[in-house]
């Protein structure tokens, strides 16, 4: 939101600077991102008079003034197109400084251009910081003093605008009467406000009738007429008012309904009277979809139950967002109808929302404005409106008022507010810094105050938003360091959030970096990843790009990974522990949304590079598995959980039949849709499932190291090729027992001499008992079990 300093000097005399406004400001809440300066001095810059205009000889574009500067005669080489003999125009002579957007100066030399001297420049609006119209220079009244000073001739100054990020529950400082109560309160100046109390006509206005049908979604709908009105360029202190905010000046009646919601805060629309069919004005909602043309001329789907203002033909207006092209003022209007209404703030939300049109005056209505501000906004505009196009205002107003809000009262102890604050305040001060924000204050008893809240405070309800008001004002600054300080004893981390960090910690003590990625996706990214069947949309979405809550992790490992490679990093182990959302019939907080954490780990790039003394060695699917592997030892589930091949890309944990875990090599297509180059493995552990399955604090037991040796044994098989090592280990340790410690792969060999696709898996089986030293003739029984199983199951061979 822009504030101009020197608009909110109109309404609050400070001898502060503009640097000294902001730190004001910001310590009220009120917090100023940024300043900007727009205008100058204008010293060097005078009114110059065209004598004569000449084309350039050597350049097809420019051409060569002669201009009187009052005492002497220059040359200046133009380029405008609207430059002519006989204008009075803005000259900038040689030594003057013009501002520059991006905050530096220009200085006015004498040069030469294509050859032809040029001693100053003729500027334009923009050049002089006062507009925004570049497409020519800036021509000015023909009765001005020749080389009189321009600063004389034009009603501004410098200005300072001031960026407020504004949050949404201070509607009340989305203006410049608001900002200009704070910074009163806090400086104990006095408020200038031009808005006082109106006293309601006997009559309505007999030219119009107003009915408010949706009394839910409209509280107040105020109208008031100006008759004999001649529509023009508005002058120069309007103009320059909304141009220091950002705003486009149309003519003098819209911009006074723009002059207005920026002074004050409350939303007007005026109407050309003579576009309202049957001089009717009816608020109402429509029960089905319509087709509405809004002010920028474009057609808008505009969804059921959404507010309108209708006349006897139909809609005019989206109430709170924008007013429709049918009935907007023009050059022939001759009488104007002003509106001035209270809103619902969620209707009018959903409304810009659903039309993603969010207007000024939808900004203010969404977060609630004063609802007793409408008359006096309405009186206030109709009075400027004849003022500046001579038009009369009509004596009648109709005010329709279905919905009256009450108004609030708070008790506020000033014992609370020191003991909340740590100050040493007094009653009178405290019902001094009300006061000043417009807070009605008495005295309820020696120990108690009784505070009116302004209806334009919605957002105080409690003592505690009283205290904060008190606290904000003083400047928590001024609060003094206590002596002493109470030790609060931290709250006891939940067994779920041990969990989670006992999980990070393995994850980190891995060699894997965390990365916290959008919870969000655009559509096409969460179609990569799974079926549209499972995606949870958002119903108002920041931007395509972020529509689709996230099914899986991959996506955020697979931006991450392309956003590395691009920038060089060239070995990237990642992982990211976070909640991933899925359509399901019974959801899990939420009907219809299944929500879990997972834990991704992600490895893409080399895990050696080339060096002198070897080649460089990608990553492989392995290395992931190793690092899955540990980590489940690690929580100690490695017992619980079983591997399940998908394919020669997949691998599958299972707890108790249910997937907990996938490890995987990233296909090409989503490579490709992700604009990454290099190959990727992840793996996506569930959590959740681990956690609800009770294996959170499964405790390590101590085993005593045995005293008696091991005992291993080689055994080599022959089997089919599509027999996986994996499945024959998970055989052999289910037929031996306890004694059987361990099974490693140490050869696999293919070759014609074992027939066609055959192949051969060396297994070397490591047997222990702590009770006493095994030989063969323990471990031969043991054996030949195994091998039975496995001539059972897979036909598989002993190979001798």
């Amino acid at each position: 939101m822009k504030i101009s300093t020197n608009w909110l000097r109109e309404y609050i005399e400070t001898p502060l600077d503009a640097d000294e406004i902001a730190d004001k400001l910001t310590l009220l809440g009120l917090e100023v991102e940024g300043i900007e300066k727009i205008g100058s001095d204008y010293e060097g810059i005078v009114v110059g008079e065209i004598l004569g205009v000449k084309a350039h000889p050597n350049a097809d574009r420019l051409q060569l003034c002669e201009v009187h500067l009052g005492n002497e005669q220059v040359q200046i080489v133009c380029g405008a197109k609207n430059v002519a003999k006989g204008q009075k125009v803005p000259v900038a002579v040689v030594g003057a400084t013009l501002p520059l957007p991006d905050g530096d100066e220009l200085t006015i030399r004498k040069a030469k251009l294509r050859g032809e001297k040029s001693e100053g420049m003729i500027c334009s609006e923009v050049e002089l910081g006062i507009g925004d119209d570049n497409s020519g220079i800036m021509v000015l009244d023909e009765s001005l003093k020749t080389g009189s000073p321009f600063k004389e001739t034009i009603n501004t100054k410098p200005d300072y605008i001031l960026e407020i990020g504004l949050t949404p529950n201070r509607p009340d400082a989305a203006c410049h009467i608001g900002v200009a109560r704070d910074l009163a309160a806090v400086i104990e100046g006095e408020l200038k406000n031009p808005y006082q109390e109106v006293e309601k006509s006997a009559e309505d206005l007999s030219f119009i009738n107003v009915n408010i049908e949706d009394t839910e979604k409209c509280h107040r709908y105020v109208g008031m007429m100006v008759n004999e009105v001649t529509v023009s360029e508005s002058p120069e202190w309007l103009k320059t008012r909304l141009k220091s905010i950002g705003l486009r000046p149309v003519n003098n009646i819209v911009d006074v309904t723009n002059f207005v919601l920026h002074e004050i805060g409350q939303p007007l629309h005026a109407f050309d009277y003579a576009k309202i069919a049957s001089k009717k004005i009816n608020v109402k909602s429509f029960d089905k979809e319509v087709t509405f043309k809004t002010l920028d001329d474009v057609d808008r789907k505009v969804p059921a139950n959404t507010l309108f203002i209708c006349d006897g033909d139909g809609p005019v207006a989206v109430a709170g967002v924008m007013g429709g092209k049918s009935s907007e003022v023009s050059d022939e209007t001759k009488t104007v109808f002003i509106e001035s209404a209270y809103f619902d703030p969620t209707s009018v939300r959903k409304a810009s929302k659903a039309l993603t049109l969010q207007t000024d005056s939808s900004y203010r209505f969404e977060r609630g404005i004063d609802p007793t501000l409408q008359l006096r906004a309405a009186k206030r505009a109709a009075d400027l409106i004849a003022e500046l196009s001579g038009g009369k205002v009509v004596a009648q107003q109709t005010d329709e008022h279905p919905v009256k809000t009450d108004q609030k009262t708070v008790s506020l102890r000033p014992s609370r507010v020191n003991h909340l604050l740590g100050t040493d305040l007094g009653k009178e001060e405290i019902s001094g810094i009300l006061t000043r924000l417009e807070f009605g204050v008495t005295s309820k008893s020696e120990d108690e105050l009784t505070c009116i809240v302004p209806y334009f405070r919605p957002d105080v309800s409690r003592e505690v938003d009283l205290i904060e008001e008190v606290g904000r004002v003083f400047d928590y600054n001024n609060i003094p360091t206590p002596k002493t300080s109470p030790f609060f004893t931290p709250e006891t981390l939940s067994e779920w959030e041990v969990y989670n960090e006992r999980v990070r910690t393995l994850a980190k003590s891995l060699s894997y970096k965390e990365i916290t990625t959008n919870s969000l996706l655009s559509k096409k990214e969460a179609s990569l990843l799974a079926d549209e069947n499972l995606h949870i949309d958002t119903l108002n979405p920041v931007s395509q790009e972020n529509t689709t809550l996230r099914t899986h992790l991959l996506a955020g490992f697979l931006k991450a990974a392309r956003y590395n490679f691009n920038r060089n990093a060239k070995q990237l182990r990642f992982f990211e522990l976070g909640h991933v959302f899925q359509q399901d019939k019974k959801g899990t907080w939420i009907d219809g949304v299944k929500e879990h954490s997972n834990l991704l780990f992600g490895l893409s790039g080399y895990k050696k590079f080339e060096s002198w003394d070897g080649k460089p060695e990608p990553f492989s699917i392995f290395d992931l598995k190793a690092d899955v592997e540990a980590f489940f030892r690690e929580l100690n589930v490695h017992d619980k959980v079983e591997q399940v091949v998908q394919s020669n890309y997949e691998l599958e944990y299972q707890l108790d039949g249910n997937s907990v875990a996938i490890i995987k090599m990233i296909d090409d297509s989503t490579l490709k849709g992700f604009d990454l180059e290099e190959e990727a493995f992840t793996a996506e552990i569930d959590i959740t499932a681990l956690y609800n399955a009770g294996l959170a604090n499964r405790d390590t037991e101590y085993q005593k190291v045995s005293k008696y040796p091991s005992f291993e044994f080689d055994a080599a098989f022959i089997v089919d090729s599509e027999v996986r090592a994996g499945d024959l280990s998970k055989e052999i340790r289910r037929s031996a027992d306890e004694t059987l410690v361990s099974v490693d792969v140490f050869d696999v060999y293919e070759g014609k001499n074992l027939g066609s696709n055959k192949k051969s898996i060396a297994f070397r089986l490591s047997f222990l008992d702590s009770n006493k030293t095994l030989t063969i003739k323990d471990v031969e029984p043991m054996v030949k079990k195994i091998v039975q199983a496995l001539e059972s199951k897979f036909e598989a061979k002993l190979r001798s």
